[in-house]
């Protein structure tokens, strides 16, 4: 009964390929040859062909009412384009694996699964839908460099021991000899921790909260600490990437 109930759900939408009609078309030549010539192997191939469409259609249904999708948690930021992490269970499951989403927050997303299971005479399909994906803030503005530090490097100097100074500094040559070595250029100043300050920033809301989103996946790729100034609350690296950035997604 509840596999019954399954099979009966109105969700799942069923279209009919071009190889049901021609199977339509073969059952009613068949029947016609068996009917005029009263040949029996004709009305054989003709059940044979209906049997075939009959099991095609309802193994096809069950098979999309019991497909699952799993969705895999990633970091996604608003206006790029990504690759959807689904795990699908279930035969010959297909769907549109990419995805944009528009603005930051919790988005929901529906995602129509197909399948031509098994022998391809229906299109198969439901929507599946995944709630509360957080979507951290797009990407957009003048970058952390171009802001904050400007004349920061200068020519290559020497080589120092690494203190975990960020991957541009990692002198790789020392790294594929077991001693890692972090480069030193001359006249450089170390920037240890850069204040970003909502309220001085120009635009409007999502303006700024696009650009203080730029400077901190900048900020964390390049190792450096900073704290975000917002007008009701501070926001500091140390709380962690994905703890800085579901703050500014929900801001």
């Amino acid at each position: 009964m509840k596999r019954l109930k399954r099979f009966l759900t109105p969700f799942i939408k069923v279209k009919n390929t071009k190889k049901f009609w021609i199977g339509i078309f073969i059952i009613v030549l068949l029947f016609i040859a068996g009917y005029v010539h009263n040949n029996n192997i004709a009305y054989i191939g003709m059940f044979f062909v209906f049997s075939l469409m009959s099991f095609s259609l309802l193994f096809g249904r069950i098979n999309i009412s019991k497909a699952e999708v799993r969705f895999e948690k990633r970091r996604f930021f608003a206006n790029e384009e990504y690759k959807l992490p689904l795990i699908v269970k279930g035969e010959a499951i297909e769907f549109d694996n990419r995805v944009k989403f528009d603005k930051r927050g919790y988005n929901d997303l529906e995602i129509e699964i197909f399948s031509l299971y098994p022998i391809g005479i229906a299109k198969f399909s439901k929507t599946i839908k995944i709630k509360d994906i957080l979507v951290y803030p797009k990407l957009k503005g003048e970058s952390l460099k171009s802001a904050f530090l400007r004349g920061e490097e200068m020519d290559f100097d020497s080589l120092k021991e690494y203190e975990g100074e960020g991957l541009k500094y990692i002198h790789w040559a020392s790294l594929a000899k077991g001693d890692i070595k972090a480069k030193k250029f001359g006249g450089e100043s170390r920037v240890d921790r850069l204040l970003f300050d909502y309220s001085l920033l120009k635009g409007d809301k999502e303006e700024r909260i696009s650009q203080l989103a730029k400077w901190a996946k900048e900020a964390f790729d390049s190792g450096i600490e900073f704290e975000i100034i917002l007008p009701d609350k501070k926001i500091s690296s140390k709380e962690g990437f994905d703890e800085v950035f579901k703050e500014l997604a929900l801001y």
